[in-house]
């Protein structure tokens, strides 16, 4: 997790008896955070209502319009949040992530549900397999239809349905996640918010905000997201499959894994046509038959119990609730915690007490004196020794041999020094192999940041395309010409000025589409520069400040989060010459600072970063697998280990 969008509250901010954690997610709509209820003792996730092209967040936390037009249609959407939190606390389903409850604070609105511990399908079609295996891809489908099911059989539609937006929790259960019915509803009313349209996974109908919208739509792209786990690559575009549709049939290339039964359910449930889809879940969950678990027998049923008991956040606590039970587990935990420290404790005064001094000699690198093993004493009788001399700092000389009476008790066992230990690698290149080590665990982490921070990047990104399409539409309301500067706009206007959607031409070839406010982009947009070089993605004051990408055919392109048009902050870069890299990490003014990961051709490098060249300590590992460690300076390595 990372809190790497500007607009996001900062971990530890408490929200009642919630304390934020950090960011899992966020998009045009809003943040999701995870957060601990300190009442429960357990873990949630809270929604906030931040659309980002009607609010933004004061100095002092409050979420508040961007201006006085955006007024109504911010609390009006901040209504209909509200309402779909309502309907979504209804639903008790296995495949329905739970909404505990709702609360409006800092001048907006928050939904509290359960956090669901586990990878999104996302996540692991992000794996270098790209695809799902044959009973994962099974499993997915028969949730899919059952939380579907549930959901449309209270008149309500997902609207959002994604890879991103399925988490598989870790007992394997497929969970929708992350509602788009309020934001749709925004979209409907304002008509300059991006509706609820994923390119990939949304139906055509999706792509105007008037067309009607039904069952059919979820199972498109509930059908989508299945496609793209069997074959590793989301179907085509909705909008590309006009006229000459480019989809072919499962059933001509995957064959060999799945029947054609169950590949047959998901070509008709990705049918162009709204009318030739299934019209309702039960219909589609006929096309698929015996192929998929039927829903009262699936393994998912086995939280039955679980799903129809109450969750916690009850308002009465019965001594054996489940709240109860979950509330003592911290109580437990601690007192094992004091059970095992304890056990440690002894156990190592036992062993310090046993072998004490063969430790301080082991961990001080000195040889330790070693008894040497002598024959047993003969059983006869024999005189008692003499007592030995007292010890001195000096060793005792050894004594001069005398011949014993065939009955004298043997020589005491003499003590030698045991033999040298055998030499420890250099020191100096065993601390530059350590010292690299944690370089690239910190990359690593810093990489696992960057990634999350370019998904929110390309998201953001199509919706900046998906606004700047609707300011070029020639049926724009309300949309005028200005012309003045050698810049040439067509678009809304108030007051003379750019005020709403739009398209601005420049002289230079620079073209800006998108929402304007006082004259310049804000919000979201696009442009395209007269060297070719396009971004798209969240716009501040007329400069590419935000979340977006930034692409220049055939050269490079970066994804991650902007300020002035400079890739600032976490972010991946692609160079796209030969030979091809990849950086990943945290920019400053377009180069990489810090740890980060590159990769340039099959080799990989984590550690750190400096002017976005190598510099620090790191390690390479080659497409066989062998790792090196070092030290770079000035993108130079100064000092390697074989």
């Amino acid at each position: 997790m990372s809190c790497d969008n500007l607009q996001a509250l900062t971990p530890g901010t408490r929200l009642g008896d919630y304390r934020l954690d950090g960011v899992i997610g966020h998009g045009g709509f809003g943040i999701t955070y995870r957060a601990f209820d300190t009442q429960l003792a357990k873990f949630v996730a809270i929604k906030e209502y931040l659309p980002v092209e009607f609010a933004v967040r004061g100095g002092d936390g409050k979420v508040v319009p961007r201006g006085t037009r955006f007024a109504d249609d911010f609390a009006w959407g901040r209504e209909r949040f509200l309402d779909e939190a309502r309907a979504l606390a209804r639903f008790r389903h296995p495949h329905i992530v739970p909404v505990l409850r709702y609360f409006e604070a800092n001048g907006t609105a928050y939904t509290v549900m359960e956090f669901e511990d586990g990878k999104s399908v996302g996540e692991l079609l992000r794996q270098p397999e790209g695809r799902l295996p044959t009973d994962d891809v099974r499993r997915l489908a028969d949730g899919l239809v059952g939380g579907l099911s549930a959901v449309h059989a209270e008149d309500f539609l997902h609207r959002d349905i994604k890879p991103s937006n399925i988490i598989i929790r870790r007992d394997g259960v497929p969970v929708l996640i992350d509602f788009g019915a309020a934001r749709q509803a925004m979209g409907e009313r304002s008509r300059t918010l991006t509706g609820v349209l994923t390119p990939q996974y949304a139906p055509i109908e999706q792509y105007a905000l008037d067309s009607k919208q039904g069952p059919w739509s979820d199972i498109y792209s509930a059908a989508a997201v299945l496609y793209h786990a069997i074959t590793g690559q989301p179907p085509p575009d909705a909008a590309a499959r006009v006229g000459t549709d480019p989809y072919r049939p499962l059933a001509t290339a995957h064959g060999d894994r799945f029947d054609q039964v169950f590949l047959g359910a998901i070509d008709r449930a990705l049918a162009f046509a709204p009318a030739d889809r299934p019209q309702s879940v039960e219909q589609w969950a006929a096309l698929f038959g015996q192929s998929i678990a039927r829903v009262a027998d699936a393994p998912t049923q086995r939280l039955g119990s679980a799903a129809a008991a109450p969750r916690l956040g009850a308002a009465r606590r019965d001594p054996d609730s489940p709240e109860e039970l979950v509330a003592a587990r911290p109580r437990r935990r601690r007192i094992r915690l004091w059970v095992v420290i304890l056990l440690i404790f002894l156990a190592g005064s036992a062993l310090e007490r046993r072998y004490g001094t063969e430790l301080r000699a082991l961990l001080s690198g000195t040889p330790r004196p070693v008894e040497v093993a002598q024959p047993a004493p003969s059983p006869t009788p024999v005189p008692a020794p003499q007592p030995a001399p007292a010890p001195t700092s000096a060793p005792a000389p050894a004594p001069t041999p005398q011949p014993p009476p065939q009955q004298a008790m043997p020589t005491p066992p003499a003590v030698r020094p045991a033999p040298a230990p055998t030499p420890t690698p250099d020191k100096a290149k065993q601390a530059l192999i350590d010292q690299a080590a944690r370089a690239a665990v910190s990359a690593q982490a810093m990489l696992e940041r960057a990634d999350e921070a370019t998904r929110a990047a390309r998201a953001m990104g199509g919706e900046a395309r998906i606004v700047a399409a609707r300011a070029a539409r020639p049926d724009l309301q309300n949309a005028e010409r200005l012309t003045s500067d050698g810049m040439s706009y067509v678009g809304q206007v108030s007051d003379g000025k750019r005020q709403g959607l739009g398209v601005a031409e420049l002289s230079n070839g620079e073209r800006q589409a998108g929402d304007f406010q006082d004259g310049r982009l804000n919000g979201l947009g696009t442009v395209r520069f007269e060297d070719d070089t396009r971004y798209a993605g969240q716009w501040h004051d007329g400069q590419p400040t935000g979340l977006g990408t930034r692409e220049k055919p055939g050269v490079e392109r970066s994804e991650g989060n902007f300020i002035s048009g400079r890739l600032d902050g976490l972010g991946v870069r692609r160079t796209l010459g030969e030979p091809a890299s990849v950086q990943s990490g945290e920019f400053r003014a377009n180069l990489l600072e810090g740890p980060g990961v590159e990769t340039v051709g099959d080799q990989r490098y984590a550690g750190g970063f400096r002017g976005g060249k190598r510099s620090g300590y790191g390690q390479v590992t080659s497409a066989d697998g062998k790792v090196q460690s070092g030290r770079w300076e000035d993108g130079k390595r100064v000092e390697t280990t074989p």
